[in-house]
């Protein structure tokens, strides 16, 4: 990349932080002009699940990974239908709800459930670290829908999103690849993340950002603005997230369009084109998470006086920190924990099937060589989610019933190795001529 191409795209880059701020300010703004009468009534009418289900149940029992996050699903809740008489320009900024302090309640779920049934002795609260961007979503969602109706439409979300994705594989002549997409969502208990709004987004995020690929390809994919592309993903993720999976959202779509990639011209003729796309566009990625995050803390502070930045620094160092609840864990604790999650005979019997698959798929494929630079790249996607542990071992420690779903990226990725070795079985590497 040449000097005025680079400072080309530094601008570009820039611009579309400021934009995306800009827009997700706006968005939110216009999301808390929606009246909260008919979310309050919905709310109610969603207590019973809360109150069944509890914070954190289980849907297989014994299964970290079918773990509920109603306690966070709760706290968003109580953001969408919070009915102060601030003006929507302050709520966007503050995101307010209404909690109970010195011990009234046992927790979120239960703080909720008390305000909706009139219990006194509640304080208008502040949680202005996140973006909050999915209120833009769900405050319409709550207008018209209980949490239980919520739900199905997320479920339902998720399952046109995974349903297109497999046709779109179809088309491109990439069946081949459907395995590998079913034994990672497999492994993330892809039919549970409906359940929870908190999972929801970044699946959706991830989902989207492949359909994007798969239709737009090549234009998406060999163009220097692909980069801007990923920027996009990145700063998504940070205005929807809770901080649940997010790299899946970089992982999952980076392995999209290195599959996409890996027979074209460039990837056959340098070694190093696939690795060096992956690193790039990563890093565009970092940029746009963690640009769109900082302006959230920087427009707080800029608009309200109160330092906000400070607040998010040290929420950032207690996160990646190494410090549990008063007891040290490192960073392979963090990873074996999250493993742990995984750890469990469905999980090991779907790969070994998809592996069992590939063979069978290559058949039917066309038979391109074995690709070095695709190869490489694969196994560099497959370490992103131990990267993602690396920076934030108080979290995936904590978290890890959640966190793991990373470790969908390194599922897929280890089955788009084996299907590169596969192409080497009766073909000779064609890298770097």
């Amino acid at each position: 990349m040449n000097k005025k191409l680079a400072l080309k795209m530094i601008w570009k880059t820039g611009l579309t932080l400021i934009a995306g701020g800009a827009a997700g300010l706006l968005l939110l703004l216009l999301a808390y002009l929606i009246p909260t009468e008919p979310m309050i009534r919905n709310a109610r009418s969603s207590v019973d699940i809360f109150r069944e289900e509890g914070a954190s149940a289980q849907v297989t029992h014994g299964y970290a990974s079918t773990t509920l996050d109603n306690y966070t699903d709760a706290w968003m809740l109580r953001n969408a239908f919070y009915n102060g008489e601030e003006s929507a320009w302050q709520k966007s900024l503050h995101v307010y709800y209404y909690g109970y302090m010195n011990g009234q309640t046992d927790g979120v779920c239960e703080s909720m459930i008390a305000w909706l049934e009139g219990m006194e002795g509640y304080e208008r609260l502040s949680y202005a670290r996140y973006w909050h961007g999915y209120l833009t979503v769900l405050k319409p969602l709550l207008y018209f829908f209980d949490y239980g109706d919520i739900r199905g439409i997320l479920k339902f979300i998720e399952l046109a999103i995974f349903a297109c994705l497999c046709v779109l594989l179809e088309r491109r002549h990439m069946t081949g690849v459907i395995p590998m997409l079913v034994a990672a969502m497999m492994c993330v208990e892809f039919h549970v993340i409906g359940m929870s709004m908190q999972f929801s987004w970044v699946f959706i995020i991830a989902g989207l950002a492949c359909i994007a690929i798969l239709k737009g390809y090549p234009k998406i994919g060999e163009a220097p603005e692909t980069g801007l592309f990923f920027l996009g993903i990145g700063m998504l993720t940070s205005y929807f997230d809770f901080l649940t999976y997010p790299v899946f959202t970089l992982g999952i779509p980076l392995l999209v369009l290195t599959l996409c990639m890996r027979t074209s011209r460039e990837a056959e003729q340098h070694i190093l084109y696939l690795p060096c796309m992956a690193v790039k566009h990563s890093v565009f990625w970092a940029i746009g998470y963690a640009g769109m995050w900082a302006q959230k803390w920087i427009l707080y502070t800029i608009f309200t006086g109160e330092n906000l930045i400070a607040d998010g620094i040290r929420s950032v160092m207690l996160r990646s920190g190494r410090d549990v609840m008063g007891e040290q864990r490192g960073y392979l604790d963090a990873v074996g924990k999250n493993i742990a999650v995984m750890s469990k005979y469905p999980y090991l019997l779907v790969c070994a099937a998809a592996v069992l698959a590939l063979p069978v798929m290559r058949k039917r494929a066309k038979r391109p060589s074995f690709s070095a630079g695709a190869f490489a790249a694969y196994l560099y996607i497959a370490v992103l989610p131990f990267g993602w542990y690396m920076i934030s071992v108080n979290h995936s420690y904590i978290h890890s019933f959640m966190t793991y779903r990373g470790l969908g990226v390194t599922v897929f990725a280890m089955l788009a190795v084996v299907w590169e070795l596969l192409n080497g079985r009766k073909a000779g590497c064609r890298d770097g001529k």
